[in-house]
């Protein structure tokens, strides 16, 4: 297991240098430690916004061609692999890779991790301050009391209670800057509008309203709003698809006909549950177990998210559905008296829309 570890923190050692190099340029800029996640974030979810952005034109243009799917299941439901052998065809020749929408949740993966030891060690990784050197201050912050015999042992891993003690004793700042063990710009400012972003939250409720609830019920509160925004995301996401209301007639014909209940699912939305359920645990989990600039890298994460959506719905989700109602428009002045209940799709009025997405291709 041990070996394991190191493998992987071998092929991550790159991400560590870069995220460590930003993020310290940044505070030597900005002098905040919360400006610079927030500005870390953003140029994080920048970055990765447009791999987003196409993945999501690709699970509408998935979406969008799912009754083709459907008919394909239709035709050849007893033979499988002649199913799957067409579907991928299909997706094909439109242009759409099955890998596509995990592709961003698996680079999100990558680099949350790199980020989480960042930011539990910030004197190693954004100030660069000497492994040695921070051995030394905490054995020193160890011997006054101000960490305990477990924090100086991981402190390898988290030296966030090295800023702390640091921030609680001027003399033991000062014994460390005149023994060299760190210069004055290494040192690092948790302080953010109120919060200390190198506490961690307490998961007790009697710690909120208690001796520390200056310290506590801020970032309490942070992880309120944070969760907030995350469930607004995700709301947004929902809304923000192509796929159109059912028709009444496509009611008519599913109370007609129990049988075609279900049979035009949305592709993603297996996906989309999993990482509904998935998503707030690995959150909360990292805002209670961390200090506070995880939470604050969470928040800005999902306010990215949000403008992310708002764009794919611009740019994508609104130009299909403005095509979709001319197509239904187009149908509906067609059919005599308006009687008839036939299936759009096969009036030719979807086909030809299938048809006109099918020909566009990816840029």
């Amino acid at each position: 297991m041990a070996s394991l570890i190191t493998v992987q923190l071998g092929l991550l050692d790159p991400l560590y240098s870069l995220f460590g190099l930003v993020l310290g340029t940044l505070y030597t800029w900005l002098n905040s430690y919360g400006l610079v996640i927030i500005l870390f974030t953003i140029l994080i979810r920048l970055v990765l916004m447009p791999l987003g952005l196409r993945s999501q034109r690709s699970t509408l243009r998935q979406q969008m061609l799912q009754p083709e799917v459907n008919e394909i299941k239709r035709r050849y439901g007893k033979d499988q692999a002649r199913v799957n052998e067409l579907t991928q065809q299909l997706y094909k020749e439109n242009g759409i890779s099955m890998m596509s929408g995990c592709l961003p949740t698996l680079l999100q993966l990558v680099v949350i991790w790199p980020i989480i030891y960042i930011f539990r060690a910030p004197l190693r990784f954004i100030s660069s301050v000497d492994m040695q050197n921070i051995y030394k201050i905490a054995n020193m912050l160890g011997d006054k009391g101000l960490m305990t015999a477990a924090q100086v042992k991981n402190v390898a891993s988290m030296d966030i209670p090295v800023l702390n003690g640091l921030n609680a004793s001027g003399s033991a700042l000062q014994q460390s800057v005149s023994n060299g063990w760190i210069r004055l710009p290494q040192f690092i400012d948790t302080k953010f509008l109120g919060m200390d972003l190198g506490m961690t939250p307490s998961y007790n409720p009697l710690q909120w309203f208690g001796s520390q609830w200056q310290i506590q019920l801020p970032l309490v509160l942070l992880i309120i709003i944070t969760m907030l925004t995350y469930f607004f995301q995700m709301r947004i996401m929902r809304k923000s698809t192509a796929r159109p209301e059912k028709t009444k007639e496509e009611k008519q014909r599913e109370k007609a006909n129990p049988a075609k209940r279900g049979q035009d699912p949305d592709p993603g939305a297996g996906m989309m549950k999993g990482m509904n359920l998935f998503m707030p645990l690995i959150m909360l989990f990292t805002m209670f177990s961390m200090p506070a600039s995880m939470c604050l890298y969470w928040l800005f994460q999902n306010v990215m998210y949000l403008i992310q959506s708002a764009l794919g719905y611009q740019y994508y989700v609104k130009p299909i559905r403005l095509a979709h109602a001319a197509e239904q428009a187009v149908f509906d002045r067609s059919r005599p008296g308006g009687s008839s209940i036939e299936s759009p799709e096969k009036s030719g009025g979807f086909k030809a829309f299938f048809e006109r997405l099918r020909s566009k291709k990816d840029d």
